[in-house]
């Protein structure tokens, strides 16, 4: 049988993420890629603008060493969507 941290990390595993050392979350690294995806050039200062944030906080994002909240998801899903 499996201790509760052996699970989190089968399940991390699993689903080719990591373990946040805060908390034992699970976290993954897509949003990253697909922000520069999105914006290859200066991504951090887009996010940052977007956001109506910093761009050290953007950074971080990026890294994966925070998720971003929800409102900044919905800012970004409204940024794509717009028609010029």
């Amino acid at each position: 049988m499996r201790s509760l941290y052996e699970e989190k990390l089968a399940n991390a595993r699993e689903i080719e993420g990591q373990i946040r050392d805060q908390g034992g979350k699970i976290v993954t690294r897509k949003f990253g890629g697909v922000a520069r995806y999105l914006w290859p050039h200066k991504t951090a200062a887009h996010l940052a603008a977007i956001a109506n944030s910093n761009e050290r906080t953007a950074k971080r994002w990026l890294a994966g060493e925070f998720e971003p909240p929800g409102v900044v998801l919905a800012a970004i899903l409204v940024e794509i969507t717009k028609r010029e």
